[in-house]
């Protein structure tokens, strides 16, 4: 039953060794596959509608971690997203609270209730994507989660995030606020959001304001979504991302 769990270069080694050093040696290799493993696990940030780039990296990984235990910083996609409309590309920015100022963490980062944000940002994607094709078949769950009162920004997050990654077809394994995120080598939180794009690029797809604004490359995965249904994934596919 060990020689099953080891593989071919332990097993080898099997009959020459006592069972207590076989199982130790078998016990390390394990451990060492398993830190190796855990090294090339990503780490991303939370994110309000995640950008397509995001995306592709969820499309490239079965398992992907997402850290809340992290000062927040703001003006960056963990509470904004961007779409296009008929005027050039549009912000939504979720208004939060940060009870203990400049020393939040994500998450702890609460969710403001002063404005009517919601109201407003289900109005910009509507008259962004209402002429789309396939904005009637997700629009229905998507504001049912905007319409959802949840208290922290995070698991706003995370459950739109678990729609979008099933409507798109994805199968990764997300682990939020992961023990073993610190021994990864793949930190892509800074990346991710920055201004500086330059490290993907997109397949083209269809676009209803393109000829207007030209082809936007990393707006909100909602924007492929919406015009692209379930060949969205084909256009993740097809994209192209270079990460250290």
């Amino acid at each position: 039953m060990v020689e099953e769990c080891v593989g071919a270069e332990c097993s080898m080694l099997l009959g020459s060794l006592p069972v207590f050093d076989s199982l130790r040696l078998c016990s390390a290799q394990a451990a060492q596959t398993n830190s190796q493993e855990i090294m090339n696990i990503p780490i991303l940030p939370t994110a309000y509608f995640p950008s397509i780039a995001y995306f592709k990296v969820l499309f490239e990984h079965d398992k992907v971690f997402i850290n809340c235990d992290e000062s927040f910083q703001k003006q960056t996609f963990r509470n904004r997203c961007s779409i296009a409309n008929s005027n050039g590309i549009l912000n939504l920015s979720v208004p939060v609270k940060r009870l203990k100022g400049s020393d939040s963490l994500t998450a702890e980062i609460q969710i403001s209730e002063v404005e009517n944000w919601r109201k407003d940002h289900l109005k910009a994607i509507e008259s962004a994507y209402r002429r789309s094709p396939y904005y009637e078949f997700y629009i229905e769950k998507i504001t049912s989660i905007l319409q959802t009162k949840y208290n922290f920004l995070h698991d706003l997050n995370h459950q739109l995030l678990l729609f979008l990654v099933d409507k798109i077809g994805l199968t990764v394994q997300i682990e939020i606020e992961a023990k073993d995120f610190e021994k990864t080598n793949a930190d892509y939180r800074g990346i991710l959001n920055s201004k500086n794009q330059d490290f993907f690029a997109c397949k083209r797809y269809i676009q209803p304001f393109e000829e207007r604004l030209g082809f936007q490359a990393n707006l909100s995965v909602l924007d492929l979504l919406f015009n692209e249904g379930p060949n969205s994934i084909s256009i993740l596919q097809e994209s192209t991302i270079n990460l250290p």
